[in-house]
C-alpha cells in the first residue's frame, strides 16, 4: 500500500482552555484536554495545530465506516470555539452551512508506512492510500495536490 503525507489546514490552533501534561524536549505538547479556538472558518474535513488533528462528525463517520476498520487512529472529544464576528463576514466555500457542526479530536496513535493513520508526535501526519482515497471521494480538501504529497520511510529519515 502506497502512503501520503497529509498537511491539513490550519484555520485554528489550540485555545486558552488547553490542558497541558508536561512539556518535554521530545514531545512538544502532550495534551490531556484539547481545546480548538478557530481564527477562520474551516473549509477542509481535517483541521491541524501543530502535532494534533479535529474532523468533523462527517468524517469520523465515514472513517468508522470504512472495511477493514480504519487503523492508526483513535477519536475523542475536542472542545471548539471561534470567533462569531469573523466567521459573519467571511465567505464560507467549504462549509456554507451557519454552524461549525460537531468535531472531534483525532488522535494518531499508528505508525508511518504501517497503519491508515501515522507518525510521532513530532513528525508529519502520514496517511494510507485508502483514507486519501476517502478524503478526494467524500470529503472536503481544499487544493489536495497542495496538501497530500507521497510519502517514503527514506524521504522521512532525511
Amino acid at each position: 500500500m502506497r502512503f501520503y503525507t497529509y498537511q491539513p489546514e490550519y484555520s485554528g490552533g489550540y485555545g486558552e482552555n488547553t490542558e497541558y501534561v508536561g512539556l518535554r524536549s521530545d514531545h512538544p505538547c502532550i495534551v490531556q484536554h484539547f481545546h480548538y479556538e478557530f481564527h477562520y472558518w474551516p473549509e477542509d474535513d481535517l483541521q491541524g495545530s501543530t502535532f494534533h488533528y479535529i474532523g468533523t462528525g462527517k468524517l469520523r463517520q465515514a472513517l468508522e465506516a470504512m472495511q477493514p476498520p480504519v487503523t492508526g487512529i483513535e477519536f475523542d472529544e475536542v472542545e471548539i470555539s471561534g470567533d462569531d464576528q469573523e466567521f459573519k463576514r467571511v465567505w464560507r466555500e467549504g462549509r456554507p452551512e451557519s454552524a461549525l457542526g460537531k468535531w472531534y479530536w483525532f488522535k494518531i496513535t499508528g505508525q508511518a508506512g504501517r497503519d491508515d493513520f501515522g507518525g510521532e508526535p513530532t513528525e508529519d501526519l502520514v496517511i494510507s492510500e485508502r483514507v486519501v482515497t476517502l478524503l478526494l471521494d467524500k470529503m472536503t480538501v481544499i487544493n489536495p495536490a497542495r496538501k497530500i504529497q507521497e510519502w517514503s520511510a527514506e524521504s522521512a529519515r532525511t
